[in-house]
């Protein structure tokens, strides 16, 4: 089919304060080295693009779909209302969105590390540390409209420090060197620094505390530890980026106040607080410089307290400063993916990501370029100049072909995220995996609901209507009729169309005839048994009746069906195995020979099948006395029965023929001396199929 649907892309929520721009401007050539990567990734990390685990990519997809939902109501409400976004808003949108996702990947860790270790879960444990990490470190530098120091130290102490446990080392080290506290090279006051410099102060203040009888200044400077806070308390009361730098600048003068002379073992600390000069960090004199051991120890170090009050856009050149000193750093592609989040390196950030599918798989980028489009920080249009799949389409389509490589579960997933699609090639690519979804489905009732549901949504109600075709033909094959008919009906009715309802209507009625005529001709007595009524007083101007009606609707469908198909066949096989159900309970031949006459009479069986009712259904009846006929009936069903021989495909000897034609006669005799009149006859009811 050449229709689709999908998505249209809604603008970026979130284009960010003065302080937030792109330090590295995002162009479409900018990506082409990720454009590359992409391409590359499926054919040399093939191995690795496996389907997420279906618990994490059941919870990803609900952040993923909620905040979809929030977002094209922005867009509708700003185009509707003609207002300007409300920045703050969205802006706590992306963060919750951002804070999901990180939580989701958490999570997954944690219960991955509680299940036992093996090398496989150590590398998923990687895996996941390695996502959680970035995104965490993303949603600092280029979501959070608060100052980004306090952020980037808990990042690092949460992803640096060992799950606190380089904390409890330096701790205790300190605790154990209280001894030698006044001496200058003391092991205990290297390790209070690190701790003051990881923003550990209650634990720097319970270390002091215990010396502070030795020597006044420490005292001194623990009466100065108590009334400043730290950058964790700053961060946890909110504090907005002007009030931390405001404060940063009062702690820094009052600890410059301290008259602590040069050469005692409490100064190091002191400058930890106090700051330093530009000249002194570019000279490598700084305390940072000697404390840290990695380069993103030193960045984040000194970002926090030399140079706190640098904006989001200045972060590379400081960077690039500390990058320069520490030349001998191991810098792995990880580190580089750090640091293109660090300076909002976004094409290179995305080149980098997508080169080590082995750290970070198609599930986590595919959530991170939709958390950075809508920040931004991505081109926004759905078709690029020359031709190209926008960034974010891309990584739909790729992580869409990632779930269906699982369970059909998460093929109904993959159709959630490509309906997010903005592009031409998104909207086909969800119609061809749609129909694999169905596909897939058929077997199992309870996943092809779930999937005519996510149609139903989609708009895709003619695929829909094929996959119960496909379900009616599936049953029908394992001799299942009342289910196939049941699905049939499901196809025509049960689905309502967008559009051209008559048209739709008409063939699906014809479909039905057509179905079945085929279980008609394949076995007539399942046929008849699965439409046999419940309850044989039922009468036939009740056609379908409320049971037929409620038994013809799919197990578990989530309404019931409003009507019957508009197929004459239909109801001709309705109200056949209405008379068949009361000749086999042997009720009156008068109860309902007459109305398979008149069913006969109306045309609504084909030739075949009006054979097959006079030799089965009705010969016993021709013999009856009294006749259970009128005259005028006797003369229908002959001109039935020639009619019915020559455009019959089934056969019928000489012999057949002969002796229905004698019963015909002997039947009409009877019918004239008889005379009109009769008692106990049915009647074909006005029902609306006969409108067909």
């Amino acid at each position: 089919a050449d229709t689709f649907l999908a998505m249209p892309p809604y603008k970026p929520l979130f284009i960010g304060a003065s302080d937030n721009l792109v330090a590295c401007p995002v162009s479409q050539r900018g990506m082409d080295a990720f454009d590359a990567s992409l391409a590359s990734r499926s054919a040399e990390k093939q191995m690795l693009r496996d389907a997420p685990p279906a618990e994490l990519a059941e919870k990803l997809l609900h952040h993923f779909s909620a905040f979809q939902v929030k977002a094209k109501a922005v867009h509708e409400q700003v185009e509707l209302m003609r207002i300007t976004v409300d920045t703050a808003y969205v802006q706590d949108m992306l963060l919750d969105y951002a804070s999901g996702i990180a939580s989701e990947i958490s999570k997954a860790r944690d219960k991955l590390r509680k299940s036992g270790e093996n090398m496989t879960d150590s590398a998923q444990d990687d895996q996941l540390s390695f996502c959680l990490a970035v995104i965490e470190l993303i949603t600092e530098t280029m979501l959070n409209p608060s100052a980004v120091a306090p952020g980037l130290l808990r990042w690092y102490s949460r992803h640096y420090l060992e799950g606190e446990e380089d904390v409890s080392d330096w701790f205790r080290e300190a605790l154990d060197s209280v001894d030698d506290v006044m001496e200058k090279d003391s092991a205990f006051w290297a390790n209070v620094c690190r701790l003051a410099l990881a923003d550990y102060k209650a634990e720097v203040q319970e270390l002091l505390k215990g010396v502070a009888h030795q020597d006044p200044h420490i005292r001194e400077f623990c009466d100065f530890l108590s009334n400043i806070p730290s950058m964790r308390q700053m961060e946890q009361a909110g504090a907005t980026a002007v009030e931390f730098r405001q404060v940063i600048a009062e702690m820094q003068a009052e600890a410059k106040q301290l008259q602590v002379p040069e050469s005692h073992p409490l100064h190091e600390l002191v400058c930890v607080y106090s700051g330093c000069s530009q000249a002194a960090f570019e000279a490598n004199k700084d305390v940072t410089w000697k404390f840290s051991r990695t380069w993103i120890e030193d960045f984040v170090f000194t970002h926090a307290w030399i140079f706190p009050d640098l904006r989001k856009s200045e972060l590379g050149e400081l960077l690039q400063a500390v990058t320069r000193r520490r030349q001998d750093d191991r810098v792995d592609q990880v580190d580089l993916a750090f640091m293109a989040a660090l300076t909002s390196n976004v094409p290179r950030l995305l080149e980098l990501l997508s080169s080590m599918p082995e750290n970070f798989p198609q599930f986590f980028l595919v959530h991170l370029v939709d958390l950075l489009y809508y920040a931004g920080r991505l081109p926004v249009s759905s078709e690029t100049p020359d031709g190209q799949l926008p960034i974010r389409d891309k990584h739909l389509m790729a992580y869409a072909e990632d779930l269906c490589r699982g369970k059909p579960l998460l093929w109904g997933y993959a159709l959630n995220y490509l309906r997010a699609g903005g592009s031409t090639a998104t909207g086909h690519f969800l119609e061809t995996m749609a129909d694999k979804y169905c596909a897939s489905a058929v077997e199992d009732e309870q996943l092809l609901w779930k999937a005519l549901s996510l149609l139903e949504e989609l708009e895709m109600s003619e695929l829909g209507r094929q996959h119960c075709w496909r379900r009616a033909r599936l049953l029908r094959n394992s001799g299942d009729f009342l289910g196939a008919l049941s699905w049939a009906c499901w196809a025509v009715v049960g689905i309502s169309p967008r559009k051209d309802m008559e048209q739709i209507a008409e063939r699906g009625a014809a479909e039905i005839s057509e179905f079945c005529d085929e279980m008609g001709e394949h076995d007539m007595t399942a046929l008849l048994a699965a439409l046999a009524p419940a309850n044989l007083e039922e009468s036939f101007d009740d056609c379908p009746s409320p049971a037929l009606l409620a038994a013809l609707a799919p197990p578990a469908a989530p309404r019931p069906l409003p009507t019957l198909p508009a197929s004459a066949r239909l109801y001709f096989y309705i109200q056949y195995a209405h008379c068949h159900a009361l000749q086999h309970a042997r009720r009156p031949v008068a109860s309902w020979a007459p109305v398979l006459v008149k069913l006969l009479s109306h045309g609504f069986a084909p030739a075949n099948v009006q054979l097959y009712v006079l030799k089965e259904e009705l010969a016993t009846a021709l013999d009856e006395d009294p006749c259970p006929f009128e005259a005028e009936e006797v003369l229908a069903l002959m001109r039935i029965a020639n009619v019915a021989t020559l455009q019959s495909s089934t056969k019928c000897s000489n012999k057949e023929l002969q002796d229905l034609h004698r019963s015909l006669g002997m039947c009409l005799s009877r019918a004239i001396l008889q005379g009109s009149g009769r008692f106990g006859t049915g009647s074909v009811g006005g029902s609306p199929l006969l409108m067909a």
